[in-house]
């Protein structure tokens, strides 16, 4: 699954921003962060964990190839990914609880590393 959610296909995504070359490097940029922040929830890690901090610092680091959000935003960001179907949707593919597990962990990271 895209971090584009359901409601849009990757070409047409592609036909309209980039490239579908490209479009398939973004996703599976987003797939590898997903799938790890994923496998460390279901091995029961905290949200707290230094792990789980480093894969949101690479969460972190993907999204500052489309924007460079501050504190606030990214928090922000994280809340949609609970509140927005399309991006609870996406997340919760990967695992139940994903959503939820990445917007608190983005909480944490966001704290400690932006101002």
């Amino acid at each position: 699954m895209s971090m584009f959610g359901e409601s849009h296909s990757s070409a047409q995504y592609a036909s309209q921003h980039v490239n579908a070359e490209k479009y398939d490097e973004y996703r599976r940029g987003h797939d590898h962060i997903a799938v790890n922040i994923a496998d460390l929830m279901k091995a029961g890690k905290p949200i707290g964990d230094a792990g789980v901090q480093l894969w949101i610092g690479k969460h972190y680091e993907y999204v500052c190839q489309f924007w460079t959000p501050n504190k606030i935003a990214y928090k922000s960001l994280a809340l949609t990914y609970v509140m927005d179907p399309a991006f609870n949707a996406t997340y919760e593919a990967y695992a139940e609880g994903l959503a939820k597990f990445i917007q608190t962990a983005i909480n944490i990271w966001a704290e400690e590393n932006l101002q």
